[in-house]
C-alpha cells in the first residue's frame, strides 16, 4: 500500500527537485537520528516530505536546547502542517487523514441538525434558552433560509475535500520552501521511510480548532454576525465563538421577519 507521503510527493513532484542537492545521501529513519547536533561534528539534519536538509548553520534554533530541536533528526512533516509542535506523537512523516483539519464547518448544517434534533450547535450553551428553545430557533432559521438536500451535501463534501487536499499540500509546501529556498540550508539527500511505522493518532485538538468556518446558506448572516457588537453584546459578544454569534444573528433575522420590522435581504 502506498503511504500518504508518497501520494503527496506524486501530487507535488517539484517539492524534491527545486534545490541543488549537495550530496546523494540516503538515510533510514534510524540513521537520521544520529544527526541531532550532539555528535562530534555537531551536524544537524531534519527532513520534510522525505527530503533531508542540513540546518547546522542554525544551532541556536535546531541544536540541543534550541526551541525547534524537537524537529531535528527526523521527518516531522505532520507536525509542520498541524503546527502541533509540542505533541511528540505528531512528530512523524505520516499525513494520514490530515485533510480533515482543512474541512470547513458549516453553520447551515449545524442549524439543520439542531432543527432535526440530531445534533446541537457548537457553543450552544452560550446562546441560552435550553435545548427546546435552541431547536425552535433552529427550525425557524431552516424554515426561513432553506434546507440542504442530500445531493447538495454530497457535492459540498466533494468540493471541500478537493480544497482541503490542496490546502494540506500548500501547508506542507510552505515549510518545505522555507528550508529549500533558504541560503543557510542545503539539501543533503533523501530519507528511506519506515513503511511499518504505526499510523499517527487523531489530529491534535489545536489543529481541529482551526478548521475554517462557513455559513453556507447562512453566509450573509455569518458575515453580519462576525461584526463586533451587532447583537448588542459589546466586547463580551465579540469574544463568543463565530458559530454562536452567527447563530444568534440568524435567530434575530428570523425574529425581524416574523414581526415585520426587518427586511429579508442579507
Amino acid at each position: 500500500m502506498h503511504n500518504i507521503l508518497l501520494l503527496v510527493c506524486s501530487a507535488l513532484p517539484w517539492l524534491a527537485t527545486t534545490s541543488a542537492t549537495t550530496n546523494n545521501l540516503q538515510l533510514t529513519e534510524a540513521e537520521l537520528e544520529q544527526y541531532d547536533g550532539t555528535g562530534p561534528d555537531k551536524t544537524i539534519y531534519l527532513a520534510i516530505n522525505g527530503t533531508i536538509f542540513d540546518v547546522s548553520a542554525s544551532p541556536a534554533f535546531y541544536g540541543p536546547g534550541g526551541h525547534y530541536h524537537h524537529f531535528t533528526a527526523k521527518d516531522a512533516s505532520r507536525a509542520w502542517v498541524t503546527e502541533c509542535w509540542d505533541n511528540p506523537d505528531q512528530l512523524t512523516w505520516r499525513l494520514d487523514n490530515l485533510t480533515a483539519m482543512f474541512m470547513p464547518k458549516y453553520l447551515d448544517e449545524q442549524m439543520q441538525e439542531a432543527a432535526d434534533g440530531t445534533s446541537s450547535i457548537e457553543g450552544a450553551d452560550a446562546l441560552g434558552g435550553g435545548a427546546a428553545g435552541l431547536a425552535k430557533m433552529a427550525q425557524q432559521v431552516v424554515s426561513k433560509f432553506g434546507r440542504l438536500s442530500e445531493e447538495a451535501l454530497q457535492a459540498r463534501r466533494v468540493s471541500d475535500g478537493e480544497e482541503a487536499e490542496a490546502s494540506m499540500h500548500a501547508a506542507l509546501a510552505h515549510w518545505f520552501d522555507f528550508f529549500n529556498n533558504n541560503g543557510k540550508y542545503s539539501v543533503v539527500g533523501t530519507l528511506v521511510l519506515d513503511e511499518g511505522k504505526p499510523a499517527p493518532p487523531e489530529i491534535c485538538e489545536a489543529a481541529m480548532k482551526k478548521r475554517p468556518v462557513r455559513g453556507g446558506l447562512l453566509e450573509g448572516v455569518m458575515n453580519a454576525g462576525a461584526m463586533p457588537g451587532m447583537a448588542g453584546g459589546g466586547a463580551a459578544e465579540a469574544k463568543k465563538p463565530d458559530f454562536v454569534k452567527a447563530a444568534k444573528a440568524a435567530g434575530e433575522k428570523v425574529k425581524e421577519a416574523v414581526v415585520g420590522e426587518g427586511k429579508d435581504e442579507l
